[in-house]
């Protein structure tokens, strides 16, 4: 009886190192904020964006690399945001500008999205950032909170994620730049006929 136990307990313990073991390869590396040379900022941004884009159009990176490197971006981003404050385009070009709030948008953690997003609306409003792109970040927050989408910019599972007033979409998007939502849709083979009207 003894060693039945015994036997138990190391069959124990060895699944409990083996699931630790297994736990620390799969856990998210996390957020780490760094010191920033503020002056540095467009080729930080350069590289940023060249590498979020990188592996969402590169198909043989693995999702685990896809993941490591948006924490890596999103570490830088954060670092940025939080030693230099957000930059507007009398300090970056459109492109280094798109990549701060790609990386938000992007990010397995949402909650710096939510962060950062009163810095996103000032920059909306100073027009450093695009109506369309602010769209954009605004249905991603929306549907973090579980809450209907507004401007139809969101994909969940293969299917537009739950959106309000649909009939009124189409003249939404139009007010920020955007292209009707069946065009956006097709690229995603999603179809949607839902009549459109206007207020």
């Amino acid at each position: 009886m003894k060693g039945n136990l015994v036997n138990i307990g190391l069959i124990l313990l060895v699944g409990l190192l083996f699931l630790t073991a297994c736990f620390k390869i799969a856990r998210a590396p996390g957020v780490e904020v760094r010191t920033v040379n503020c002056d540095e900022l467009p080729t930080l941004l350069d590289s940023v964006h060249k590498q979020d884009q990188i592996v969402r159009t590169d198909h043989s990176i693995s999702f685990r690399e896809t993941v490591n490197k948006d924490y890596e971006n999103l570490s830088t981003v954060v670092s940025i945001l939080e030693s230099c404050g957000m930059p507007g385009l009398d300090q970056l070009t459109q492109t280094q500008f798109n990549a701060i709030w790609m990386v938000l948008h992007h990010s397995p953690e949402s909650q710096y999205m939510k962060k950062y997003f009163p810095l996103l609306k000032e920059a909306k409003e100073k027009g450093d950032m695009r109506p369309g792109d602010f769209a954009t970040v605004q249905d991603r927050v929306l549907m973090n909170k579980r809450k209907p989408q507004i401007y139809g910019t969101q994909i969940s599972r293969g299917r537009l994620y739950k959106l309000k007033d649909p009939e009124y979409v189409n003249q939404r998007r139009e007010e920020v730049g955007l292209s009707p939502i069946e065009d956006y849709l097709r690229f995603f083979d999603i179809d949607f006929e839902v009549e459109q009207k206007v207020k």
